[in-house]
């Protein structure tokens, strides 16, 4: 039996891609005036979704499932979503601009908000989770 339970780790590549986007982010505002730049995109989300069998299916992401014996139900793609990464995309859509250039400064700032408020709520998660934790293992004593 491990030691963390296994939506830990997924919390953590989500706080990893999350770093990640707002590298990337950060990478497009300071080029948002070279000519034939195109914007980076950081592609997470639908690899863990498609890892945990729910892309496309309008269901929430499901809980793992802890089993006793081999005839028991299990749960989905557990596993294969504590290896999914973020992956670092060149958006190929076209500009208006004359120069080729596809970075929008506004959208890009609205990303980099919402992208700082995800942060915020996955390690608020994984604080909360390392506070119950550490809780257990100190038998609710401080």
């Amino acid at each position: 039996m491990p030691l963390f339970p296994p939506h830990l780790s997924i919390l953590q590549r989500g706080l990893e891609a999350a770093t990640v986007r707002q590298a990337a982010l950060a990478h497009n505002l300071a080029n948002v005036n070279t000519p034939g730049y195109k914007a980076l995109r950081v592609r997470f989300e639908e690899h863990l979704a498609a890892a945990l069998g729910i892309a496309g299916t309008g269901e929430g992401p499901r809980l793992p499932l802890q089993v006793t014996h081999p005839r028991h139900l299990r749960g989905r793609g557990v596993q294969a979503a504590q290896e999914v990464r973020p992956e670092v995309v060149r958006d190929p859509s076209r500009s208006d601009r004359a120069d080729g250039n596809n970075v929008d400064v506004e959208a890009e700032m609205a990303q980099m908000a919402a992208n700082e408020i995800w942060y915020g709520a996955l390690l608020r998660q994984l604080n909360d989770e390392l506070a119950r934790l550490r809780l257990a293992v100190t038998e609710g004593r401080r």
